[in-house]
């Protein structure tokens, strides 16, 4: 005869417990994984890099990152696909032209491409956090006219065009002198300055970050004249470009030690 015992337990329900528990704990990490891609949205898309970097640490970053293969770095780097398209959202929802998120968003999946290691990783992140919160910065409340608003992105999408003054109002379809006006007005500048002003940080960028010539650098950033590139680029920076570049270079090397 067999003997029902009450208090014996029953494996079936304790299955279902740890299943329930199981399935809770899942829950909670997705509600918190989701919440964590707001705030980051959220801090972006108002250009906050304090507010980025504070709730989202790089290493909070990293210890989400989804075991998907055997390969720890091919992991890194799907996470930071991830990222950089959570990234181009909060730059989209901070009112920033696709022109630059698209530039933006494409350089830095070359990058994560390139990164041979997690310390690569680790300083890509820092650097896409950055920029994307900049690129908001650097665009938002400008409040320009949709005419300046073109004139920049005309500028902006190829340095080495025709940028004069009548190259751009006749790209436009627009009227030179009234054209020269209302970007003076809006911008504080003058087009050609403005122009320069570009052409000049690009500059800087090639001269650090590449072993372009000088000449070259020049050329790409739609300066021809290599002394005239010289004298415009010492007159914004108080250095010739291969002056720029040396003191450039000291200074990583000093960082590096």
């Amino acid at each position: 005869m067999n003997v029902k015992n009450e208090n014996a337990k029953n494996p079936f329900s304790e299955l279902v417990d740890y299943s329930f528990r199981q399935g809770n704990d899942f829950i909670k990490e997705i509600e918190l994984r989701y919440s964590f891609e707001n705030n980051m949205i959220k801090a972006v898309s108002a250009g906050n890099y304090k507010a980025l970097r504070d709730s989202i640490s790089v290493d909070v970053f990293l210890s989400n990152v989804e075991k998907r293969t055997d390969d720890n770095l091919r992991n890194l780097k799907n996470y930071m696909v991830i990222f950089n398209t959570l990234l181009r959202k909060g730059v989209e929802v901070g009112n920033v032209h696709p022109f630059y998120i698209h530039n933006l968003s494409s350089d830095f999946a070359k990058k994560i491409e390139l990164c041979k290691n997690e310390k690569e990783i680790e300083m890509l992140w820092g650097e896409m956090a950055y920029a994307y919160c900049k690129l908001v910065k650097d665009h938002k409340d400008k409040g320009y006219s949709p005419l300046i608003k073109n004139v920049v992105m005309l500028i902006d999408s190829d340095l080495t065009a025709d940028l004069s003054l009548k190259g751009i109002a006749d790209a436009l379809g627009a009227n030179a002198s009234y054209l020269s006006s209302v970007f003076k007005k809006e911008t504080g500048q003058t087009l050609t300055d403005f122009v320069n002003m570009k052409r000049i940080s690009h500059a800087k960028y090639l001269l650090t970050n590449t072993d372009l010539s000088v000449s070259t650098v020049g050329q790409h950033c739609g300066i021809t004249d290599n002394n005239y590139f010289s004298k415009i680029f010492k007159k914004h920076t108080g250095k010739t470009p291969k002056e720029f570049r040396i003191r450039q270079s000291s200074e990583h090397i000093a960082g590096s030690e």
